[in-house]
């Protein structure tokens, strides 16, 4: 009798500790945002809604869906309501650290387009500001960059050495919003870039180079359209 009470005992303390196992694995929070950058709906509406035209339900809405890390929800609210021209709030990002020094021997990469018309002559112009960090040699995939167009569209993509501790500006890093059918979750690096004067735009990625704050590597051409800058440098 006192091993069969020991029996049922053991049995019945076994069910009750994968019964509270399970409670607390439902109760793990499966939010991605960690950090709410905005300080509320409105402070969040000015990334996509400059105009004032979002009523507040709306924009409380948005907000929410933000917070709860409820992308394909929000997405489908913005492209229902036209919202930021379908794209993304708070620059496609989320978990949004502001400024961010940008320094000596990081490396990031990025795709785009030249800047301006190209005929593939010499060396493009290559502009913009968001890219994303590769991190012990760990390179993003495309697809978790959540951008607007297909691979094959971009003529270009290439790799930034940062090559000293002297750029007057900072960054904002963010993770990626999924976003355009992509499945996002990437890391984004926002580097706030200052206007040139020379041309009343922010500086290029030549222009940074030629100031000797960093380096440009083309690694390929996705589109195929210039297959024969692949390992050009800029500097």
């Amino acid at each position: 009798m006192k091993h069969l009470f020991k029996y049922i005992f053991l049995l019945s303390f076994t069910f009750f500790s994968v019964a509270c196992s399970s409670d607390n694995d439902e109760e793990i929070d499966t939010n991605p945002v960690k950090i709410v950058f905005y300080k509320n709906a409105d402070d969040f509406a000015l990334t996509y809604d400059a105009s004032g035209t979002v009523n507040q339900n709306m924009r409380n809405q948005a907000f929410d869906l933000y917070k709860q890390g409820k992308w394909t929800e929000l997405e489908a609210l913005f492209k229902a309501n036209n919202l930021n021209g379908g794209w993304p709030p708070a620059n496609g990002g989320y978990n949004i650290v502001d400024d961010v020094p940008i320094v000596a021997g990081q490396k990031f990469d990025r795709y785009s387009g030249a800047v301006g018309n190209y005929d593939g002559t010499g060396i493009p112009t290559l502009g913009g500001s968001f890219t994303s960090p590769i991190i012990n040699g760990y390179v993003y995939t495309f697809t978790q960059r959540a951008l607007n167009q297909p691979e094959n569209k971009y003529d270009f993509y290439y790799e930034i050495d940062v090559l000293n501790n002297l750029l007057s500006f900072k960054s904002q890093t963010a993770d990626i919003i999924p976003w355009f059918n992509q499945a996002g979750n990437g890391k984004q690096t926002m580097w706030k870039i200052p206007i040139d004067i020379a041309t009343g735009y922010p500086k290029t990625w030549n222009k940074l180079a030629e100031e000797g704050y960093i380096k440009v590597t083309i690694k390929k051409s996705p589109s195929g359209k210039y297959n024969n800058l692949a390992g050009t440098v800029i500097q």
